[in-house]
C-alpha cells in the first residue's frame, strides 16, 4: 500500500455525532463503517488514513484507530494510517501512542506529519470556552519545534512506522531529509 495511492478519510463526514460527548455512540455506530472501509482498502491494496480532526476529537479518532488496529480481518495490512497535526500541544505524545500501539498490536502504520488546519478556530473555539489555555501552540516557532521532534521519532519508529511528512515549508521539509 506504501506504493500505490491512497485515501484519507474524514470521520466526522462520517457521522453526524462524531464528537467527545458522544463517544459511545461513534464507537459503536462508526467502527463497523471505518473497519469495512479499511477492508475494502486493504482488499484494493490501497492506504487508508484516519484525517486529522478537531483537538477535542483526537481522543476518538485514536480509539478508533486502536480497534482497527485489533481487527483481525486487517491483520498483516500495513496501509492503515492516521494524520497528526503538529501544532496540536499533544502531537508528540500521539506520535508516541500511535508507535507504541503499533508495537504492542504486531503492526506498521502509516503516520503523516502535517503541521495542522484548524488552527484560527481552535483558538476561537477555547476562547468560546474560557479555557485557561489552547489545545495548540501559538507561536509558529513552536509549532516548528514540535514538527520537528515529531518527525525525529516517527523516523526512530521506522520499524512500526512508515512516516509521510507533509510541509509547505522548505526549512521543515531540509530537516527531515
Amino acid at each position: 500500500p506504501r506504493a500505490n495511492p491512497g485515501i484519507s478519510v474524514k470521520l466526522s463526514a462520517l457521522h453526524p455525532r462524531y464528537e467527545p460527548t458522544k463517544r459511545a455512540r461513534v464507537n459503536a455506530e462508526l467502527v463497523p463503517q471505518v473497519a469495512a472501509l479499511a477492508l475494502q482498502a486493504a482488499e484494493a491494496g490501497i492506504n487508508f488514513t484516519i484525517d486529522a480532526e478537531e483537538a477535542d476529537r483526537l481522543v476518538i479518532s485514536l480509539e478508533i484507530l486502536a480497534n482497527l488496529a485489533s481487527d483481525k480481518r486487517l491483520a498483516g495490512w500495513d496501509g492503515l494510517g492516521l494524520a497528526v497535526q503538529a501544532y496540536q500541544k499533544r502531537a508528540l505524545g500521539t506520535v508516541n501512542w500511535v508507535a507504541d500501539l503499533a508495537r504492542t498490536s504486531n503492526r506498521r502504520f502509516m503516520v503523516r506529519l502535517v503541521k495542522g488546519a484548524y488552527w484560527d478556530s481552535e483558538i476561537k473555539w477555547a476562547q468560546e470556552k474560557g479555557l485557561a489555555d489552547y489545545p495548540v501552540f501559538v507561536r509558529k516557532a513552536a509549532t516548528d519545534l514540535s514538527y520537528r521532534a515529531c518527525a525525529a521519532r516517527l523516523l526512530e519508529a521506522k520499524g512500526h512506522i512508515f512516516a509521510q511528512f507533509a510541509t509547505h515549508n522548505p526549512r521543515s521539509a531540509l530537516e527531515v531529509l
